[in-house]
C-alpha cells in the first residue's frame, strides 16, 4: 500500500494585472515573465525571505478535515504541521534535505535518489532557473491555450533534466493569474485549481486551493486563514526533531531473537498477540504503515475512523484509519499506534485458505533492526543503538525511500535500476512503466493474473538468464511482467521492478531503517530450486472452502485440458478436494514433476465434468 499519507499543496501567490488588448503570447519565457512581473517582480518575490501561514483542509468524502500551519523560508527551508484530528502528521526541510514525522512520530530523513533528486529540483526551482533561456536544468515550452472554467488560458510546461517532473501552468490571457496547475510525478499526478485571491501586503494570494490526486482520486481542499511574510523564524523550526519516536520495547534485553515464522506461498507469517488475541500477521516492508484487517477490528472491538483510497500493488484498496491497541510478540512489546484498514482477508484467504488478523509494515520494521533467515524460517530483531554487524554478508548503502528501501538489480546484464524491497511480494516484477520503455511487453512468457491489495491485474512470467543482487547471481529465474499501468503502486515510473520472496528466499537479510543499511548474506538455500508450478492452472479457495478455478493461462496443460474460470475442482485422481488439505495441497501437486498426469472432477455450471491434464515444464 502505497502513498496514505496526505502532501499539502502550497499556496501559490498571484495578483491581477489588466492586460486587455495585447497580442496574444506563444512566447512561455515571456508568459512566466509577465506573471511575474503582475504578482510585483522578481525583486519583490525574492525580497520575501520567510513566510508563515495557517489554513484549514477537508479531504472530500473521507471524514478527515482539519488544521495546517506552515513556516518557509528562502530558499526552500519548509515546516508543515498537519492536524487531521484521526492523525497528525509533520514535514519539512532545513535547505539540505526533506524530511518527515509521521502518524506515529517516526522521524524520517529523505535522502533516497528520488528525494534528492526531488530537493535539487526544487532548489532550482527556487533560484527561478527556469527562467533562464539557457537553463541546463529546465526546459520550457508553449502548449497553446485551453480554458479552465470561463477563462482563456496560455498552458506553459516545464521539464527538467533531474527527474521525470512535469509542471503544466495556466495563465489567464486577461490577467495573468495562475487558474491551474498539474503536477505529473513518476507515481501520479495531482490537478490544483486557484480560487478567491485576496490583496496581502500588495498582492494577490489564493486562499482556496482544490486539488485532485490522480489515481487515487481524493479531493482536497484547502483555505488559508492567516498569510505573513517576513517573519522572524526559529532556524530550528526547519530541522527535524532530535528525538526519535519510542513506542516499543524488548522483553530481555535488547533484543529478540530466532523467532519462528511460517513461509507460506512465499509470505512471511509470524504471530502477533493484540487485543488479547493471538494470531498471523504477514511482515511486510511493502506496506507504508501497519495495516488491520476489517473484520478483525470489527471483532476486536477496535473503531475504525475515516475512508479514502490508497494505493494497492496493481490497483486502489479502500483504507480507513484505527487506534491500533497495544501488542505484543515474541520477545517484543509495542504501544498503541495508528494503523490503516482496509479489507486483506477476502485476497489472503483466496489464495492459502485462512485468515490473518493484519500486516507488520513501516511502523513495525523502522523501529528495529529485522534478520530475516528464509531457509530456516527465523526472525531476529535488534536495537538499532547497539547492534553490531560482523557477518560475511554485503552491506548496501540503501537510505530508506519513504517507507521502504530501494535496492539495484539488473536482469539478464541489461535491465537494470532501482527495484523496491518488498518482503510482503511473493514474486519479482518489472513494473509496467519500464517493461512498456524496454520493449518486455513483447517477451513471450504464462500470461497470468497477479493478486494483491487492491484485486488482480494482468501479468507475464518469463524466464529470463541472470539476477544480479547484491553482487550474487542467481540463474534461470523467472520474472513477472507487469501487463498493463494500472493505478497502484506498480505503475511508478521511477522504479524498475520490485524484488520479492522468490529472490529473496536464497538469502539472508538484515534490515536497518535508521542507518539506510540493507545487508545480504548467502542463505542455505542459496544454490536451491525451488519447485515450479508446471499446470498454467490458478486456483482459489472460495467462501464456503470450495476450490475454483480462477484461471488457465493460454497454452499450458491447464487451457488444453479444457479449464475455465469459474470451475469448482471436487477431486484430482479419484480423491475429493476435501481429503487433500485444501488449496495449498491442490497448488503442491500442480508443481510436481512434468510428465505427470491428474483426472480432475469439477462442476462446471453445476454439471459434473472429468477432465485429464498433463503436468509439463512451461517455459522450455
Amino acid at each position: 500500500m502505497k502513498k496514505t499519507l496526505l502532501m499539502l499543496v502550497c499556496a501559490v501567490l498571484a495578483v491581477i494585472f489588466c492586460t486587455s488588448g495585447w497580442a496574444a503570447i506563444n512566447d512561455p519565457y515571456e508568459i512566466l515573465n509577465r506573471y511575474y512581473q503582475a504578482i510585483g517582480g522578481l525583486d519583490k518575490i525574492k525580497a520575501m525571505k520567510t513566510s508563515y501561514v495557517e489554513g484549514t483542509i477537508v479531504i472530500e468524502g473521507t471524514g478527515l478535515q482539519g488544521t495546517f500551519k506552515q513556516w518557509t523560508e528562502s530558499p526552500i527551508k519548509s515546516r508543515q504541521e498537519v492536524d487531521l484530528t484521526i492523525f497528525k502528521q509533520t514535514t519539512g526541510d532545513n535547505g539540505q534535505f526533506a524530511w518527515t514525522v509521521d502518524q506515529n512520530g517516526k522521524v524520517q530523513p529523505l535522502q533516497d535518489e528520488r528525494s534528492t533528486q526531488d530537493h535539487q529540483v526544487k532548489l532550482l526551482t527556487a533560484e527561478f532557473d527556469f527562467l533562464n533561456r539557457d537553463s541546463k536544468n529546465f526546459k520550457v515550452t508553449f502548449d497553446g491555450t485551453d480554458t479552465v472554467g470561463a477563462a482563456t488560458c496560455y498552458v506553459v510546461r516545464t521539464t527538467n533534466s533531474i527527474n521525470q517532473d512535469t509542471l503544466q501552468q495556466y495563465f489567464d490571457t486577461a490577467t495573468f493569474r495562475q487558474l491551474q496547475a498539474i503536477s505529473i510525478k513518476s507515481d501520479g499526478r495531482t490537478n490544483t485549481r486557484y480560487f478567491d485571491y485576496r490583496d496581502v501586503n500588495g498582492v494577490l494570494v489564493a486562499f482556496e486551493e482544490q486539488s485532485v490526486e490522480y489515481p487515487t482520486m481524493m479531493k482536497q481542499v484547502v483555505k488559508l486563514t492567516t498569510v505573513k511574510d517576513n517573519i522572524a523564524v526559529e532556524a530550528t523550526m526547519f530541522e527535524p526533531p532530535t528525538e526519535d519516536v519510542k513506542d516499543f520495547r524488548f522483553v530481555n534485553g535488547r533484543s529478540a531473537e530466532d523467532i519462528p515464522f511460517r513461509f507460506i506461498e512465499n509470505h512471511i507469517y509470524l504471530m502477533v498477540n493484540i487485543a488479547g488475541k493471538e494470531r498471523l500477521w504477514v511482515l511486510d516492508s511493502g506496506a507504508d504503515m501497519t495495516v488491520l484487517d476489517a473484520a478483525f477490528a470489527k471483532e476486536a472491538n477496535i473503531a475504525v475512523e475515516g475512508s479514502m483510497k490508497g494505493q494497492g500493488a496493481g490497483q486502489l484498496v479502500d483504507l480507513s484509519f484505527a487506534d491500533l491497541p497495544p501488542f505484543s510478540l515474541a520477545g517484543l512489546e509495542f504501544d498503541k499506534q495508528k494503523a490503516a484498514v482496509i479489507d486483506i482477508n477476502p485476497t489472503i484467504r483466496q489464495w492459502v485458505g485462512f485468515d490473518i488478523a493484519g500486516i507488520l509494515g513501516y511502523d513495525f520494521l523502522s523501529r528495529v533492526i529485522t534478520k530475516v533467515d528464509y531457509a530456516n524460517e527465523k526472525l531476529s530483531f535488534y536495537d538499532v543503538d547497539s547492534f553490531v554487524y560482523n557477518g560475511p554478508g554485503v552491506v548496501l548503502d540503501a537510505p530508506v525511500a519513504g517507507q521502504g528501501f530501494d535496492l539495484p538489480v539488473t536482469v539478464d546484464g541489461v535491465y537494470g535500476g532501482l527495484w523496491s524491497l518488498d518482503l510482503g511480494a511473493g514474486g519479482m516484477a518489472f513494473l509496467y512503466p519500464f517493461a512498456e520503455k524496454n520493449g518486455l511487453l513483447k517477451m513471450k512468457g504464462v500470461d497470468g493474473l497477479g493478486f494483491g491489495a487492491g484485486g488482480s491485474s494482468p501479468r507475464r512470467t518469463c524466464r529470463f538468464k541472470t539476477i544480479e543482487f547484491a553482487g550474487f547471481v542467481k540463474e534461470k529465474p523467472l520474472v513477472t511482467i507487469t501487463m498493463e499501468k494500472g493505478s497502484g503502486a506498480f505503475g511508478d515510473a521511477f522504479l524498475t521492478g520490485n524484488i520479492g520472496n522468490t529472490l529473496l528466499r536464497h538469502f539472508v537479510l538484515y534490515l536497518d531503517y535508521k542507518h539506510g543499511k540493507v545487508i545480504v548474506e548467502k542463505g542455505k538455500d542459496f544454490d536451491r530450486v525451488f519447485p515450479e508450478d508446471h499446470s498454467g492452472l490458478t486456483a482459489g479457495a472460495t467462501t464456503d472452502n470450495k476450490i475454483e478455478v480462477v484461471y488457465a493461462s493460454p497454452g499450458t496443460p491447464a487451457e488444453k485440458a479444457g479449464f475455465k474460470a469459474g470451475d469448482i475442482i471436487t477431486s484430482f485422481n479419484g480423491i475429493g478436494t476435501d481429503y487433500l488439505g485444501g488449496v495449498l495441497a491442490i497448488i503442491k501437486m500442480l508443481r510436481e514433476k512434468p510428465g505427470t498426469t491428474y483426472t480432475v472432477g469439477i462442476l462446471r455450471d453445476g454439471k459434473p465434468l472429468t477432465l485429464k491434464m498433463t503436468l509439463k515444464d512451461l517455459y522450455e
